[in-house]
C-alpha cells in the first residue's frame, strides 16, 4: 500500500482531497522552493491560505510577507513593504475598486 492509499484510509476522503488541493499533503512541489525564503519548511504554505480565503493579490502579498524568513533581507523591510502595499490597496478602494479587486458600479 502507498503512503497516499494509508493517507486516504486515516482520514475522509473530501478532507483529503481538500487538504490535496491546497497542497498540505506531500508532494513534489512542496518540498522545495524557489528563492532565500524558508516556506517549505512549514506545513502550511502561503498559497494554502490564498486558496482557502479566495485572497486578491494584494491580500496575498501581505499573508507572504507575514509568513515569511528571508535571511538576506532584514524583518524591517517586510513590514515597510507590507505598509506600502496597504497604502496602495486603500488607495485603490478609494477610487473606486471593491473589495476583491474589482470596479465598484
Amino acid at each position: 500500500m502507498t503512503q497516499t492509499e494509508e493517507t486516504m484510509r486515516e482520514i475522509p476522503a473530501e478532507l483529503y482531497e481538500r487538504l490535496d488541493r491546497l497542497g498540505m499533503l506531500p508532494n513534489d512541489v512542496r518540498g522545495h522552493n524557489r528563492g532565500a525564503s524558508d516556506y517549505s519548511r512549514h506545513l502550511i504554505q502561503p498559497w494554502a491560505i490564498w486558496q482557502e480565503y479566495g485572497l486578491n493579490p494584494f491580500d496575498a502579498d501581505i499573508i507572504k510577507r507575514v509568513l515569511r524568513h528571508k535571511a538576506t533581507d532584514p524583518r524591517r523591510l517586510d513590514y515597510e513593504k507590507i505598509i506600502h502595499i496597504c497604502q496602495e490597496r486603500i488607495r485603490q478602494i478609494d477610487h473606486g475598486e471593491d473589495e476583491s479587486g474589482g470596479q465598484v458600479g
